[in-house]
C-alpha cells in the first residue's frame, strides 16, 4: 500500500517536471506553440492525476472532474505536435464530443451513481478524441521524429481500445465500485498511462529541440532576403556532396550586369526586388539539375549534379535567358535586367574550389566581352591526363 501511494504522488511530481521543461524550452521556441500546450497539457494532468488519486484531500464530488481534465490533456497533448504543421483537433467535434461526455460524466456521477457508464464514457471519449486527431499525424514525405510521434499516437489510441475491451472482458464494474483506486483496471491504467505520458514527452521535447535546431540552421545557411542558400550554405552542400548531397560535377557563377546602376536609379529596394526575381529564376531554372546559393551582392553560385556535367553549358544558356525574361511587377514592369554566367565543369580529382575560380575567371571574360553572355571555362585536365603526361 506504501508503494501504491508513493506511485501516485510519483504521477504528478514527474507531470509537473515535464510541464516546467515545456514552460523554460518555450521561451526559446518563439512563437509556434507547441511548448506551451505541452506545458498546459501537463499541468493540467498534475491536477487530473491528484483530484482522481488523492480523493481524501478534496470534497468527494472533486474526482468527477478528473476525467473532463484527461479529455484535456488528450486535447491539449495532441495540440502541441500538430501546431508544428499548423494544425490542431478539429475544434467543433471534439467540442461535441467534450460536452455530450461531460454531460453523461456528470449524470452517471451524482444522478444514477453508475460506475459502468462512468468508465466507459471517459474511455469513449478518449479514444474519439484520439481518432479525431490521428490522421493529421500521417502525411507525405514524414520525417522519423514524425513517424515515431504517429506510431506513439497511434499506439496511444490503441492502449484505450484495449483497456475499454479489458474493462468488460475482467468485468471490472463491481471490483471498481468496490475497490476504485486499487482495482487491476485503475492500476493499469495509472501503469499505462505513466509509460504513454513519459513516451509522450519525451517525443515533444525531442520534436520542439529539432525544430529550434533547423530554424538556428536555417538562420544561419539562408539568404534572408532571397530564401536560398547563402555562403554558409553554399559551403555545406560542398561539404556534404556525396552524402547528404548529389556529387557536384559542374560549378556557374552568375553575376547581374550593371546592377550598381539599378540600386542608383531605382533605389535600393527595386534592386532588392530584382535580386529576389534573379533568385526565383535560378531556382526554378535548376530544380532537378542543381543547387543554388546567393554568395553576397548581386553573386550568385550553382552547384550542378555530376549526372548533368555535360549539360551545364546548356542549362546555363537556359538561366541566362530567363533572368533576361524576368520582369518586376506594373508599375515596374519597364525594368529590365540581365546576368553574366561563367561555367566550369569539374575535371576527374579536381576539387569545387578549383572550378569555382575557374568559373569565375569565365565569368569575367563574359563581362568584359559584352556582358549578358555564358562563357565556358576550358576543361582542367584531370589527374589521369597530369600523370600521363609526367
Amino acid at each position: 500500500m506504501v508503494a501504491d501511494t508513493i506511485f501516485f504522488w510519483l504521477l504528478p511530481v514527474m507531470y509537473a517536471v515535464f510541464a516546467g521543461v515545456f514552460i523554460a524550452i518555450a521561451r526559446a521556441e518563439g512563437a509556434q506553440g507547441c511548448a506551451r500546450k505541452g506545458a498546459a497539457a501537463f499541468a493540467i494532468a498534475v491536477l487530473a492525476i491528484i483530484l482522481d488519486t488523492q480523493r481524501t484531500l478534496f470534497p468527494s464530488w472533486f474526482f468527477a472532474l478528473a476525467v473532463p481534465l484527461h479529455w484535456l490533456v488528450l486535447i491539449f497533448t495532441a495540440d502541441a505536435f500538430l501546431a508544428r504543421h499548423g494544425e490542431r483537433i478539429p475544434r467543433k467535434p471534439a467540442a461535441l464530443l467534450f460536452a455530450v461526455g461531460l454531460v453523461i460524466n456528470f449524470w452517471a456521477t451524482f444522478i444514477v451513481d453508475r460506475v459502468d457508464i462512468r468508465v466507459p464514457n471517459a474511455s469513449t471519449i478518449c479514444i474519439l478524441l484520439l481518432t479525431l486527431a490521428l490522421p493529421k499525424f500521417y502525411h507525405p514525405k514524414m520525417r522519423m521524429l514524425e513517424k515515431l510521434t504517429a506510431t506513439a499516437i497511434t499506439a496511444t489510441w490503441l492502449s484505450y481500445i484495449v483497456r475499454f475491451a479489458i474493462y468488460f472482458i475482467w468485468g471490472q464494474s463491481h471490483e471498481y465500485a468496490v475497490g476504485s483506486l486499487w482495482s487491476q483496471y485503475m492500476m493499469m491504467f495509472y501503469f499505462t498511462s505513466a509509460i504513454i505520458t513519459l513516451t509522450l514527452a519525451i517525443l515533444l521535447i525531442l520534436t520542439i529541440t529539432a525544430d529550434i535546431v533547423d530554424r538556428h540552421h536555417m538562420a544561419t545557411t539562408v539568404d534572408a532576403l532571397t530564401g536560398i542558400s547563402n555562403r554558409r550554405g553554399y559551403d555545406l552542400m560542398v561539404e556534404r556532396q556525396g552524402t547528404e548531397m548529389p556529387p557536384i560535377g559542374a560549378v556557374m557563377m552568375v553575376d547581374l550586369d550593371r546592377f550598381k546602376n539599378i540600386n542608383d536609379d531605382h533605389g535600393h529596394a527595386i534592386g532588392d526586388a530584382v535580386l529576389v526575381a534573379t533568385a526565383l529564376a535560378l531556382e526554378k531554372g535548376c530544380s532537378g539539375f542543381a543547387q543554388v546559393a546567393r554568395l553576397g551582392g548581386e553573386e550568385f553560385a550553382i552547384l550542378v549534379h555530376r549526372t548533368h556535367r555535360d549539360a551545364a553549358g546548356h542549362l546555363a544558356q537556359l538561366l541566362k535567358s530567363a533572368i533576361a525574361a524576368m520582369r518586376l511587377d506594373a508599375p515596374l514592369d519597364h525594368i529590365g535586367f540581365t546576368a553574366s554566367i561563367g561555367v566550369a565543369r569539374l575535371a576527374k580529382g579536381e576539387s569545387v574550389g578549383d572550378a569555382m575560380r575557374r568559373a569565375d575567371m569565365a565569368l569575367y571574360k563574359a563581362k568584359n566581352e559584352g556582358r549578358n553572355r555564358v562563357e565556358l571555362s576550358p576543361d582542367a585536365p584531370d589527374e589521369d591526363a597530369v600523370r600521363a603526361a609526367a
